[in-house]
């Protein structure tokens, strides 16, 4: 069983972020690492970054299962994409924010559990919006355990 730490609440305001993004199935969301291969190889073209720190975003998420997933930085303004790029947005509001210290190919256990059992059970519901992880550290390189915030749009 996953145990989750419990979340912080917060507000944020609307961002803007430039990066690359496809589109993914539950069956094949283990093919997400090498769309972070792909924004390496574009990183270093990008202007206005904010900060360089890692967001992963599931957005367009459908019934069946389809979404698409973006891996990007938040940049200041509208700028010139390099080719292949996209810009996505993530919006102001509310989000249960989970702090976790895990390996990354533990994360898709992580997200099942956030919303197989801590959301139907919480107080909370889920509302319109990407959900998003923001990478705040490198693997340690003896574990190859990393801090990952979980992000989900949620309401009252």
């Amino acid at each position: 069983m996953t145990t989750l730490p419990d979340p912080d609440i917060v507000e944020v305001e609307p961002k803007r972020l430039a990066g690359v993004a496809q589109a993914y199935t539950l069956e094949t969301r283990g093919e997400i690492p090498s769309l972070y291969k792909k924004f390496f190889e574009i990183e270093g073209e990008l202007e206005a970054v904010v900060e360089r720190v890692l967001y992963g975003v599931s957005m367009d998420t459908r019934p069946d299962g389809r979404f698409r997933y973006g891996v990007g930085f938040e940049v200041s303004r509208e700028i010139d994409l390099p080719e292949g790029a996209c810009f996505m947005a993530l919006g102001g509001g509310a989000y249960a924010v989970f702090s976790l210290d895990i390996l990354p190919s533990d994360l898709p256990r992580h997200f099942d559990t956030i919303f197989s059992d801590w959301l139907p059970g919480s107080s909370f519901r889920q509302r319109e919006g990407a959900v998003f992880e923001r990478y705040g550290s490198e693997p340690d390189p003896r574990t190859g355990a990393m801090t990952v915030e979980v992000w989900v749009p949620v309401t009252a």
